[in-house]
């Protein structure tokens, strides 16, 4: 095994007159892998989020390049004609070949959607990346303005299944697991080899329902996914017969709900798209941007509806960074697109860096006016803003867990342009939206105008959105504006606040309107309110991720096979920047 130098980690800093920890964060903290998740509070390590769990610095790939103005593809970029087959070619192109850049020097290309078609762009196939010459000088404008479930770029595999869908090759888990922990005890280890990629599940139950106390949930057991953890194998143990994981389990696993290891479905893996701008024309009706509009035809909700410019399904190991939305000429409202922006479902390790999006036309219900909404596991979004739309960074369903927020700024939430540029939406702020999503990290992130929210959701349709969060953690949290609260928590179990700062400190942790009391019961852990710039360490996210590197650095732990060793040269600091060779953590103060 190959031995990596052993790194000593400080700040060159000093520290606050004033600093502080948390009760739960303790100097000497170590990941969690005995407490229970039914019965207590602990902080789990988050450092695992992102491009291959953070332990790689995301790529520059330099070849082959496609280049889309060049034979065969002569794209045009001057938004006159449609380019979207000439671009569509060159990622089929690039996917014969076992991938490369797809590459769109600056300049503006107009893509459409047919009546039939679900995308624009689909890429289907690894190892392809779509780069334009940076965000502002390479435009992708859509020009379709009837888009009700449709996406700009979708990224997916041609076929397979989800990982819901359990894979012939299964084996049940033969122990309750309650904590966190990397070590799976199965039924049979003869189906599994080291490497694989599997799904580790749990059903929902009746059971399940009755303790947690979710009433609303009676009767619709089998309507949820459960518990689903995309993990990879790093080693097998036939005596024991345990299958070691790379990354811990986020909720307990229990044999009495079916709790099952299975092969994961077929996925895309290194998929970037990156340095670009993303726009499409308004929807040209005047009328039909409220609520309910989604639901009724010829309306321009309708049309809008569930409409997207990127979407990751099924996709591990991938990357959008520096990616924004622009307002098209010709949309008289401000708006840079018709509904949603960033999907990612079913993805493992998706990181989204330094991407702004904004100006959604529309901000109705059943899903509209998002502009970053993950339903997976591990994924990092990282420097990335939200402007005036109705949820700027949303989590929904038991498939979101171990995301990280880290630095994200949400501004002016609750509006959508409409049809006069400023109209307000029922619905605003930065939610864990629905069932259950849990053990997701908001770091260092800003609230201006908006608020975050883990809450108790009695809202949609049957089962309703109700219990929407549990062992999530807000750390360091900047509210700026007038909203009376930055963070409402209302968690199963316990949820965590842990310091906040700026102009708009408070937390707010129960709603008597709701009757979520017992549901939400025991009231969630919220510790330094307003002493958000003296919290040591100022962000749990980098101090974590330092953390284990350290550790595996000096532990003989079985590495992820596509793992490479994440530092080479000599250790530097600047501040609470920590450079391990060529792989930076950015634990700084900033004002963002």
């Amino acid at each position: 095994m190959r031995t990596r130098p052993l790194v000593t980690l400080a700040l060159a800093l000093p520290l606050a007159t004033h600093a502080w920890r948390s009760s739960l964060y303790p100097a000497d903290w170590v990941p969690p892998s005995t407490d229970s998740f039914y019965t207590d509070k602990f902080l789990q390590d988050y450092s695992y989020a992102g491009y291959h769990r953070s332990d790689k610095a995301l790529p520059l790939v330099t070849s082959p390049v496609l280049n889309v103005l060049q034979a065969p593809f002569l794209a045009d970029s001057s938004g006159k004609t449609d380019a979207t087959s000439a671009i569509q070619k060159a990622i089929d192109s690039a996917g014969k070949v076992g991938g490369g850049v797809v590459y769109l020097p600056k300049g503006t290309y107009q893509l459409s959607v047919g009546d039939a078609a679900k995308a624009a762009l689909t890429i289907n196939r690894s190892n392809i990346v779509l780069r334009g010459d940076g965000a502002g000088k390479t435009f992708l404008f859509n020009a379709t303005v009837t888009m009700r479930s449709k996406v700009i770029v979708q990224v997916s595999p041609a076929t397979g299944s989800s990982w819901s869908a359990v894979a012939a090759s299964k084996s049940l888990v033969t122990g309750d697991l309650p904590s966190p922990t990397r070590t799976i005890p199965v039924a049979n280890t003869s189906l599994f080899k080291v490497g694989d990629w599997v799904i580790v599940r749990q059903k929902m139950s009746e059971a399940w329902i009755a303790e947690h106390k979710e009433t609303g949930w009676t009767g619709y057991a089998n309507q949820f996914t459960g518990m689903v953890y995309c993990r990879q194998i790093l080693s097998i143990d036939l005596t024991r017969k345990t299958l070691e994981i790379d990354v811990p389990i986020r909720y307990a696993l229990l044999m009495r709900d079916t709790a099952k290891v299975y092969l994961a479905p077929p996925m895309l893996e290194e998929v970037g798209i990156e340095q670009l701008s993303m726009g499409n024309a308004e929807n040209p009706a005047t009328t039909g941007w409220g609520e309910n509009d989604y639901t009724v035809a010829g309306t321009g909700g309708y049309d809008n509806h569930d409409s997207w410019l990127v979407k990751f399904d099924r996709v591990r190991n991938g990357w959008i960074r520096h990616v924004e939305s622009f307002q098209p000429l010709g949309n008289k409202t401000g708006a840079h697109l018709l509904s949603n922006g960033i999907q990612l479902t079913q993805t493992r390790g998706i990181t989204v860096d330094s991407c702004h999006l904004q100006h959604s036309q529309y901000g109705g219900g059943g899903g509209n006016g998002y502009m970053y909404r993950v339903m997976g596991n591990e994924n990092l979004f990282r420097d990335c803003r939200s402007t005036f739309t109705r949820h700027g960074f949303v989590l929904a369903d038991m498939l979101a867990s171990g995301n990280v927020f880290l630095r994200v700024h949400d501004k002016d939430g609750g509006h959508q342009t409409g049809s006069t540029g400023n109209e307000t939406t029922s619905g605003r702020g930065n939610d864990h939206h629905m069932h259950f999503s849990h053990s997701n990290l908001f770091d260092n992130c800003i609230a201006e105008n908006t608020n975050f929210q883990a809450a108790y959701r009695p809202y949609g349709t049957a089962p309703m959105h109700n219990l929407t969060a549990a062992h999530s953690a807000y750390w360091n949290t900047q509210g700026i504006g007038t909203d009376p609260y930055v963070i409402h928590t209302q968690q199963a179990r316990y949820g965590y606040v842990v310091g906040t700062r700026g102009t708009v400190t408070e937390v707010r942790t129960t709603e008597a309107s709701t009757g979520s009391a017992t549901m939400t019961d025991p009231v969630d852990i919220v510790e330094g309110k307003a002493l958000g710039t003296t919290l040591e360490p100022a962000s749990l996210y980098a101090d974590q991720l330092a953390k284990r590197l350290l550790r595996e650095t000096t532990s003989n732990l079985p590495k992820p096979f596509t793992q490479t060793v994440p530092f080479s040269g000599p250790t530097q600091f600047t501040g609470h920047e920590i450079k391990l060779g060529d792989h930076r953590i950015d634990g700084s103060r900033s004002g963002r």
